[in-house]
This record gives structure tokens, sequence and C-alpha cells, in this order.
């Protein structure tokens, strides 16, 4: 019940968002799908050339191999036999050969799921893994087969809450799903990213990386009113979550929010965190204040922030501009010049960047979670697997 009534309180807002990025969305996937290099080029370690056809039976046995590699803590290799499997099965633009992949996996998946419905954990975060590896190794042609895995792993994350319905299975689900929406969020990908943290978050309703992800994609999309509405979620789970709590306050200033939004960056810049988040934190409580024509306050603020970080140009040149406007032009000019000749500082202006950047650590937590919790059950797996080995030999069920 709970889950249904926040899907449903989600999607009207959601509806807003694919509006939002619908513009841009086919130039995105022109940009993510050069040519494929065509059947017969770059066979892998199964010696699988691409375009060539591979009977059902065949797929289902190199499936099984390649699940026991991961069973057997070849975590490197397994990942890498899957892409080369699925890869050699799917032609692009041919539907038929990805329905014979998913039977053929599907078929494997009932086998061995059926000793223990544990086993899905593992299978769900190989895919992950190789979606992860497609990913990073570009597109090269294989839309459909980084589709295909990616919601292999989506899939059976949702089978796996559903057939357990244990509190653990839950928060592995819920984890799987954040980590997948932050790898197409990295992608550039916001509606299908939004639509997996939305799930993660129905799942587990406190999951602060799920509900970070919602907002940041409602950010970027000038939705203020819904990014808030996510980030007051988050700060329920993590009241002392930094990024939250910035990302708070910029968006109540877009709200007119102003007293809001001025308690939370003088509490963001009165702290000891020394990460990204304060030298932005004491920029934007600057800003609030020349936006006010307090004047005297900015260059109180920004000269605090320039003790604390000396080599920060941007702190630098808007200490500068307000000095220029209370007509302290000697001193702005000097700054200015002890700017143009310093060497530039990548630590200086990353901030803002930051701030605008889907950074992988965001997501790092979840996948560790996911890493730990795969890990636990492989030998599960390996067991299932050796016991489908028995019945196949034997033509005997346990």
């Amino acid at each position: 019940m709970r889950a249904r009534t926040e899907r449903n309180c989600f999607r009207e807002p959601l509806l807003w968002l694919a509006a939002a990025i619908w513009l841009s969305a086919g130039q995105l996937v022109l940009a993510q799908a050069p040519p494929s290099p065509g059947p017969g080029k770059d066979t892998g370690t199964l010696g699988l050339p691409a375009g060539e056809k591979i009977p059902p039976e065949r797929i289902q046995e190199i499936y099984r191999r390649i699940l026991k590699d991961w069973s057997d803590g070849q975590t490197d290799r397994a990942p890498d036999e899957l892409i080369e499997l699925e890869s050699a099965v799917v032609v692009e633009g041919d539907i038929g050969t990805r329905k014979t992949l998913l039977k053929a996996e599907q078929a494997v998946i009932h086998q061995v799921g059926a000793a223990d419905i544990e086993v899905l954990v593992p299978i769900a975060v190989l895919h992950h893994e190789a979606y992860r590896r497609l990913l990073d190794g570009g597109w090269r042609g294989r839309a459909t087969v980084m589709g295909h895995t990616r919601t292999m792993a989506r899939d059976l994350a949702i089978l796996y809450h559903e057939q357990s319905g244990s509190e653990g299975a839950t928060l592995v689900s819920s984890r799987l799903l954040t980590s997948l929406g932050g790898m197409l969020l990295q992608s550039a990908q916001q509606l299908p990213a939004a639509e997996l943290f939305q799930e993660a978050v129905e799942l587990d309703g406190r999951n602060a990386a799920a509900l970070l992800g919602l907002a940041m994609i409602y950010e970027k999309n000038a939705q203020p009113e819904s990014a808030v509405k996510y980030l007051r979620r988050a700060l329920e789970v993590d009241a002392s979550n930094p990024e939250g709590k910035l990302r708070l306050a910029l968006n109540l200033k877009r709200l007119k929010q102003l007293d809001e939004s001025r308690r939370l960056l003088e509490e963001l810049t009165a702290a000891s965190d020394p990460s990204w988040v304060t030298p932005l934190a004491y920029q934007e409580l600057a800003r609030l204040d020349s936006d006010q024509d307090k004047a005297d306050e900015a260059e109180k603020v920004l000269r605090r922030a320039l003790e604390r970080f000396p080599d920060d140009a941007r702190l630098t040149i808007q200490l500068a501009a307000v000095l220029d406007r209370k007509g302290a032009g000697r001193e702005a000019t000097a700054l200015v010049e002890k700017i143009l000749s310093s060497p530039s500082s990548r630590e200086a202006s990353s901030s803002r960047y930051l701030y605008n950047a889907v950074r992988p650590e965001a997501f790092a937590e979840a996948r560790t979670f996911l890493a730990e919790n795969s890990r636990s059950r492989l030998a599960v797996l390996a067991q299932a697997l050796s016991a489908q080995v028995e019945v196949s030999r034997t033509g005997v069920g346990r």
C-alpha cells in the first residue's frame, strides 16, 4: 500500500520532468550510439564472434559457465564474459535476438533460483557490473545489449524483493536500483535515472542516496519545489549531510525562502567540514548578502572564508567585486592581480563544478553494500549450480 501511494504521489512531477528532458533526449541517443564494429570482429575469452547465431541450449550452457566463474570469485573475468555472450547473441535492430537471449538466461535463473532465492543477488550484481563496464567502455553499437543487461539487473532486484519479502531483501534491492540510477545519471540519462531512484525510494523510504539523486534531477530541470521535497526527506534520514543542506539552501533561495536558506548556509560555514561544500556555502551566503545590499556583511563573510580557503580563486574574485562596488578599487585590483599571477589550482575552482557534476562517490556506499551482499551469497550460487549439474548428469532431482 505504501509503495502504491508513493508511486501515485510521484507520477505527476515525473511527467513534468519527462517534458523538461524530452527536447534533449533525441540528441543524447544519437550521440551515444556510434556504428557497430560489425560481425566477426573482436572475439573475447569465450571465442564468440559477433553476428554468429548461437542456439538457445548453447546460450544456457555458456551462461551457466559464466555464473560458475562468478561464483568461483572470478570477478574480473565473469562480467567481461557476460558482455561477450550478450553482444554475440544480440543483433542491433533485431528484437528477436534479444528475446532469445532473455529466454535462455531466464531459464537458467529459474533453475538455480528454485534451489535458493538468494542466488538472485549475485546474479543481479553480475549484470550490474557488466552494465557498469559497458558504460565505462563506451557504447560501440551495443545500446540494446546495455539496455538488456541493465534491465536484467533491475528486474532481478525487484524479483528478489518480491520473492523474499525480508527487510534485508528490501535494502539490497533498493541499493541496486540506486546504483543503476546513479550510473544513468552520470551518463546524463535523467528520466530513466529518476524512474530507478523512484523505485528505490518506494522500496526504502530512508534511502538517502536515492532521495538526493531525485532532488538533483529536479534541481537540474528547474523544479525547485520538488527538489526541496526530496531534500527534506533526505535530511530526515541524515540531518548532518552537508551536500543535502547546501542543495536545500540553494533551492529555498530560488523559492525566495531566504530566511531558512540563510540559516542553512550559516550552519554550513560555521561547521568544520573541509570539503568542497564549505567554500561554496561561503560564496552563496555572501551572494545572498550582496543581493540584499548588505555589502559590509558580504565582505565579512568572504574575508572569513579566505582565512580558511586562502587559495580559492572564486572567493577572491567575489571579494574583489564586493570591494570594487564599495569603492575600494585599489585593494580589489590587488586581489585580481594576485589571482592572475598565481598558478591555476584545480581545487580552487572545483566547488561549483563538483556541485553541478554527478560524482561517483555519491553512490559508492550503495555499491559497497551490493558487493558485500553478493560475495556473501557466492557459495549459495555455486551450490545451486552444482546441484543443477548433478540433476543434468543423473536425471534425478533432490
